[in-house]
């Protein structure tokens, strides 16, 4: 389907959640209507949440996510991020700002856990730090190089003037903070080959590697939002 354009006040990670969602309902083929009979919202609440003019529940982003077979974990951080900075004003006629759907206001408990376990995470990674050999040396076109042990390692390889890092091979799979698992390993990896510190290469994309995130896109003039997609990824990817 042909979707409307968003409205130009969203800040980045509202629109940045709105494109996801997006392209997990044209990748699944279906219609609002078959979306509202799998998953419990209405089809107006459907065409409100991807058409940038509502924010949509954890549990719609939940459902869709499930059904799709996407990862739920870095499209619940960007919602939580969006839910902050709401700013879809330009979508109501009166430019008051509409009221997040289904959500209420994040209790400073969340945020305490949050942090809590966020603490917990990095004290972990910190416990099985990665030794890393030369990271800066690059590999002949086609061949490996390999830096670190632990659970996540950074096998280098370059194809062409594109890097890889043995961990994950997507070029577009939305990471964000918060996010686990080998994408935000291979952020990690690549973040070093460019001369960054994100810190243990552990699959956790905390503040560390956030803020390292951040310096490559002002580094490479590009909006600094701290969220590695297509564009970050080329970023991270480029060679020369």
């Amino acid at each position: 389907m042909r979707w409307k354009t968003l409205p130009q006040s969203m800040d980045a990670p509202a629109r940045q959640l709105v494109v996801e969602l997006r392209r997990l309902k044209d990748h699944s083929g279906l219609s609002l209507e078959s979306l509202r009979a799998k998953i419990p919202f209405s089809r107006s609440s459907w065409e409100r949440y991807l058409n940038g003019k509502a924010l949509p529940p954890r549990t719609a982003v939940e459902a869709l996510a499930r059904m799709t077979g996407a990862d739920a974990a870095p499209l619940l951080a960007l919602r939580d991020a969006a839910a902050r900075t709401w700013t879809a004003a330009a979508a109501t006629p009166t430019g008051r700002l509409p009221a997040p759907e289904g959500s209420q206001r994040p209790p400073q408990v969340r945020a305490a856990a949050l942090a809590v376990a966020a603490g917990a995470l990095l004290l972990s990674a910190t416990a099985s730090a990665l030794l890393i050999t030369d990271p800066w040396r690059e590999p002949a076109t086609g061949a490996t190089g390999v830096a670190g042990v632990g659970k996540y390692t950074c096998r280098y390889a370059r194809h062409g003037d594109r890097l890889f890092a043995g961990n994950s091979g997507t070029s577009s799979r939305l990471v964000v903070r918060n996010s686990t698992g080998p994408d935000a390993a291979e952020v990690q990896c690549l973040l070093l080959r460019h001369r960054l510190s994100p810190g243990d290469v552990d699959g956790y994309f905390g503040e560390r590697t956030e803020t390292e995130v951040r310096r490559l896109q002002r580094l490479n003039h590009v909006p600094a939002d701290g969220m590695v997609g297509e564009q970050t990824w080329a970023l991270l990817r480029h060679v020369e």
